[in-house]
């Protein structure tokens, strides 16, 4: 097959699961009506997400706007053997206290909701990816590559639809505590960096080590399978092929696996 033959393969396999790959950036992102929008978020989701191998840096950002409470959130860190970043825009139906909000699940933003987002994921300084698109869920994986958390740093600009949104999220920022960087406020626009969340105790951090070095293993060992391979859409259609249990697993980017269940026995919404 010729290149555009493999790349429309890939998206055809890979749109049910919810992503589609960039191929002029070389990574994957989430589709607009990705599946994993009909369940939202809640904390509870980046509480179990290390028991799925993805360990990462999170930071939610909570605040009022238009009588919902809104809540935009940021990642960067290893989910299994991709390197990734993601930009979850997410509310309520109305506002809730603030003691709510962590056993609350948020919807996804609807389509007359959505904002435009643009961000670039540095390894150690290094550039990996940068992607800019109108989203509920702004991400960006790249495949194959290991990183730690603390060695990836997220640059984000969001453009708010009217100043009264863009305020609230602003005042929400400089009361959350350190974590974000460079923040910087234009008209509609703002622009911040996410370096770092809050500490964690020892034995968090010493799970969180303990995954990331079977993050790292399987890292080579995907490379090891498919040296044969010098393109990513080669890779991954060679292990649909002849590996598709890997193929799978290699799309199992995010921590949905309790959601249905959380959110029927959850009797706050």
């Amino acid at each position: 097959m010729s290149m555009c033959e493999k790349i429309c393969l890939l998206d055809e396999l890979i749109e049910p699961l919810g992503y589609r790959y960039v191929s002029e950036t070389d990574i994957f992102t989430s589709t607009l009506n990705a599946w994993q929008r009909n369940f939202g978020y809640a904390d509870i989701y980046d509480k179990l997400a290390s028991f799925f191998n993805m360990i990462f840096d999170c930071y939610p950002v909570y605040f009022n706007y238009g009588g919902k409470t809104w809540m935009i959130e940021f990642w960067k860190g290893q989910y299994g053997i991709t390197t990734g970043s993601e930009v979850g825009i997410y509310h309520t139906d109305k506002i809730i206290s603030p003691a709510e909000r962590k056993d609350t699940i948020f919807d996804a933003a609807s389509d007359n909701e959505l904002l435009p987002v643009k961000t670039v994921l540095y390894q150690n300084g290094i550039r990996i990816a940068g992607l800019s698109h109108i989203h509920w869920w702004h991400s960006m994986f790249s495949l194959g590559q290991f990183s730690k958390p603390k060695e990836l740093t997220l640059e984000v600009t969001i453009y708010f639809p009217d100043l009264e949104m863009k305020d609230s999220f602003v005042d929400s920022l400089l009361y959350s505590g350190p974590g974000l960087e460079n923040l910087k406020v234009y008209h509609d626009r703002v622009s911040l960096v996410f370096v770092s969340c809050p500490k964690q105790s020892f034995y968090r951090r010493l799970y969180r080590s303990y995954v990331l070095a079977k993050n790292r293993f399987f890292c080579r060992l995907y490379s090891f399978i498919t040296r044969c391979f010098f393109t990513t859409y080669d890779k991954v259609l060679y292990l649909y092929y002849y590996l598709p249990f890997i193929f799978r697993r290699i799309f199992r980017l995010r921590r949905f696996g309790t959601a249905e269940r959380f959110r029927k026995n959850s009797g706050k919404y």
